[in-house]
């Protein structure tokens, strides 16, 4: 069989970056302390000396300013599914082998793709680029690995049919064993592929058992393994990161209901329902958050959001919010609710609504035109936490955006720190009085605000709000 190994090495290490990415000349490494002691999961390019699988302690001892991240599993593995996703678009036969490791059958997709190129340049574009895949191509799944680790990133390196001589160079350490395994074949002198190929393989099953034949095998470029391809099964993804963290439940709410009207207005979801919703969270300063909903049955996106939002009334976020992840699962083409016989008047309503504004778009060169104002916080002293802008048309990626949104201003004040003039437009306007003042310190906040307002008069009796900011300094001109 022709196999594709597609490799993704330091998958870890390579979310994480895209996550932070002015880590990437830090000596970072990333721990996982599931197990009891903190061990290295995975290393940054810059951290020399460390290996995967190293206590912490003796990681710290080999770079000075070592940078310890915590390992977000749970985001490591969405974003190996969502590469697993878009392999089975290619090709219908995908074994997920580890984290990062991943076989594709390629037998019988030449024609389907117009030849072997195309075929694995669908699968390399099919990987984000940040990942910077690797990919071998061989008759069995294990050369097909060592041809992936062969090459270099963003490369395709195939090996040959009689793959003994191609396999031989390579360390004993890549075979699919045991590590005692590979420590004791290390012993007998036993290093590369070559030299256990080189031995008789009754010589091998004498001393290691199955593993001996197996590893003789696998050396020889044979793999009896049978090929495991995952169920295929179809999810519908939207995502958001939001414009400011929070711990507001009904922020929280707004957000999903928004995820949700994006989700099911996908095409793939035209006339279809859900029997379950997963959601994951992006937390500030907190491990991950997860859950999924499972519905008695097929429902739609009214009801999907009625019941999810019920469900986290009393199971919510433990932390401030910062992405949010929505997946619909279960597909299934009929719900087992019975349809209404009256139209909803409603809904028809958006719906003209949302078709008036993709065609305001077509005028004015796909900018929105149409959006509608949720109330989230109207309590709150910051006036851009109090309420969202969202697109009317759920079939849009643009992300929801606060309303008032301060702008910085150019502002002269006098020794007691109150605003004497205000530049507007190049030009500088007295302030002729303030007509209220008033602070806030929101100490507790994931970003904390501390805040002085004033409510000013120009000389030429134009209201306007200032307020100081005295956690960067700055001033700042508030929206109504």
């Amino acid at each position: 069989m022709k196999v594709a190994c597609v490799l993704i090495t330091h998958l870890r290490a390579k979310c994480a970056l895209r996550r932070q990415p002015e880590l990437a000349a830090a000596p970072a490494v990333i721990v996982d302390r599931s197990e009891g002691s903190p061990r290295v999961s995975d290393i940054f390019p810059s951290a020399t000396g460390v290996t995967v699988g190293m206590p912490l302690e003796q990681a710290l001892s080999h770079n000075a300013g070592t940078v310890v991240i915590e390992a977000d599993e749970p985001a490591y593995r969405r974003a190996f599914r969502q590469v697993l996703i878009a392999l089975q678009a290619v090709s219908d036969r995908v074994e997920q082998a580890a984290l990062g490791v991943a076989y594709v059958r390629l037998d019988g997709l030449e024609t389907l793709h117009g030849g072997e190129e195309r075929l694995i340049a669908a699968l390399r574009n099919a990987v984000p680029q940040y990942l910077a895949p690797r990919i071998g191509v061989a008759e069995a799944k294990f050369t097909a690995l060592v041809a992936a680790q062969a090459g270099r990133a963003g490369e395709v390196t195939r090996a040959p049919a009689y793959a003994a001589a191609f396999l031989a160079p390579h360390p004993v350490t890549l075979l699919p064993l045991p590590a005692e395994v590979h420590e004791r074949l290390q012993r007998f002198g036993l290093r590369t592929l070559g030299d256990v190929a080189a031995m008789r393989v009754d010589q091998l099953s004498d001393q290691f058992g199955a593993d001996g034949a197996r590893a003789w095998q696998l050396c020889h470029g044979s793999d009896d393994e049978p090929f495991v391809p995952l169920r295929h099964e179809e999810s519908v993804t939207a995502h958001v990161t939001l414009p400011f963290v929070s711990t507001s439940l009904e922020f929280f709410l707004v957000t999903l209901d928004g995820l949700l009207q994006s989700a099911y207005a996908r095409p793939q979801m035209r006339g279809r329902f859900a029997e379950q919703a997963a959601i994951q969270c992006n937390l500030f300063r907190s491990p991950p958050w997860e859950k999924t909903i499972h519905f008695k049955h097929g429902v739609g996106c009214e009801r999907a959001a009625r019941i999810i939002r019920n469900r986290l009334e009393a199971d919510y976020p433990p932390a401030p919010v910062e992405e949010v992840t929505l997946t619909l699962g279960s597909l299934t083409g009929e719900s087992a609710m019975q349809m209404g016989l009256l139209r909803d008047v409603r809904k028809d309503r958006l719906d003209r609504l949302v078709e008036t504004d993709r065609q305001l778009q077509a005028r004015m060169q796909g900018k929105r035109s149409l959006f509608r104002v949720v109330d989230i916080a109207p309590w709150h002293p910051a006036p851009e936490l109090r309420a969202l802008q969202v697109p009317l048309d759920p079939a849009v990626k643009d992300s929801m955006k606060p309303l008032a949104t301060p702008t910085a201003a150019e502002v002269r004040a006098g020794a007691d720190n109150r605003p004497l003039a205000v530049r507007l437009q190049n030009r500088w306007h007295r302030v002729a009085g303030i007509d209220d003042q008033w602070c806030f310190d929101l100490w507790w906040l994931a970003a904390p605000l501390t805040r002085t307002y004033y409510r000013v008069r120009r000389a030429d009796g134009v209201p306007l709000t200032l307020f100081h900011d005295q956690r960067d300094g700055g001033w700042y001109r508030q929206a109504a």
